[in-house]
């Protein structure tokens, strides 16, 4: 994760309770087309408060949630601890800690573009069993949406560490292509969300370059959210337009 693990330090809670999971067809999918569920091992990699873990382990798959960052990884292990198949592991992309040829599947969502793409798909290829497959997971904004391009406009004007969301990673893009060298399936799945006005705001102080309190402009920032939602709600709510992406391949 490069020099990245910090960048979530102290916004565990924020993230846990305003980031939304992802598609229930985009999970029925794993469930019906590759058996992901009782039987079946998984590494989520980079798992944060673990949004998509609790989703992997509803299916019934035991899942290792691999996340560096120890306000994050403590954050899922106090929502998780229920699930028997959840295991809490401190490691990271390069180092998962999992032992060789463990699981079926590797998993990364809303995180491999904070990953070393190369030392990655090494660790993959180390942990996954024959036939395993990789899985890169995002939530994906409809650039086209009015709301989006706004929300955007906001981030570029207060936010110094804002390069474009999800860090600007494009659905065909060049370092998902390189990571999986025999090419890989693109999936996608409608998955509209609607926010209140707390939520949305909410929502945008999740993010890793959202600005922090301390910040002098950050009064200004929270307002300027607050407009962008004033602009487009409807009957006290906000429609995102949002897609489950998923990138689907092997690396033997």
């Amino acid at each position: 994760m490069l020099n990245n693990i910090g960048k979530f330090t102290g916004k565990n809670k924020v993230y846990q309770k305003y980031r939304p999971d992802y598609a229930p067809n985009a999970l029925r999918y794993l469930q019906e087309k590759l058996g992901i569920g009782p039987g079946a091992a998984v590494a989520d990699i980079g798992s944060g408060t673990g949004i998509f873990t609790r989703q992997l382990l509803l299916l019934g798959a035991e899942v290792f949630a691999v996340e560096p960052n120890p306000d994050m990884r403590a954050e899922a292990e106090s929502l998780l601890a229920a699930f028997p198949g959840f295991h809490s592991i401190a490691g990271r992309d390069s180092n998962t800690t999992l032992p060789d040829q463990s699981v079926n599947l590797v998993t990364a969502a809303q995180a491999f573009h904070w990953f070393d793409p190369k030392a990655f798909r090494l660790e993959c290829r180390r942990i996954l069993k024959p036939g395993g497959k990789v899985l890169l997971v995002w939530n994906q904004r409809d650039p086209t949406s009015p709301v989006n391009q706004d929300s955007r406009a906001v981030f570029a004007e207060y936010c110094p560490d804002f390069i474009g969301f999800s860090g600007g990673i494009s659905q065909r893009d060049k370092r998902i292509d390189e990571f999986f060298p025999h090419g890989y399936e693109l999936l996608s799945f409608e998955h509209p969300i609607y926010y209140t006005r707390e939520g949305y705001i909410g929502r945008c102080l999740s993010a890793s370059y959202a600005i922090l309190p301390d910040n002098p402009r950050y009064e200004q920032f929270v307002a300027a959210l607050g407009r962008v939602f004033d602009a487009h709600e409807q009957n006290g709510r906000l429609l995102l337009s949002n897609t489950t992406v998923f990138n689907l391949g092997s690396l033997e």
